[in-house]
């Protein structure tokens, strides 16, 4: 595989399934636009955060509703895929100590799981 450098070409979203990746990082794509490898750190870090089904959908919704409003208060970007599972862009610098507070309540209480998308290395698929 051949990769190119496509410009300053950067991630525009946090990501959801790929590690090692985060919002700003500068990528090399390869010849069929695949990421192959980051070439240049944004220093940003993405944390995921999923959310276990309930019965009780009236806990999701406001567990759902706190970790919204944190995180726009908190002037941070996210993206949602389904209504459980988050990803957001923490920057360099911000201290959003409400979100986490919020997000660890949900882990402790085992109602979540959460994740630092640096936890391992950026890699390809084989």
């Amino acid at each position: 595989m051949t990769n190119r450098l496509v410009g300053p070409k950067a991630t525009t979203s946090p990501k959801f399934q790929t590690y090692g990746l985060a919002l700003g990082d500068r990528v090399r794509l390869s010849a069929n636009n695949q990421v192959g490898e980051v070439v240049g750190s944004s220093s940003h870090r993405a944390l995921r955060m999923l959310l276990m089904p309930t019965p009780h959908r009236k806990q999701l919704t406001e567990t759902v509703d706190r970790i919204r409003t944190e995180i726009d208060a908190a002037g941070l970007l996210s993206e949602w895929n389904g209504d459980r599972h988050v990803a957001v862009d923490i920057p360099p610098g911000a201290k959003p100590s409400t979100l986490f507070d919020i997000m660890q309540r949900e882990v402790s209480e085992g109602r979540a799981f959460w994740e630092w998308a640096d936890a391992m290395p950026f890699s390809t698929p084989n």
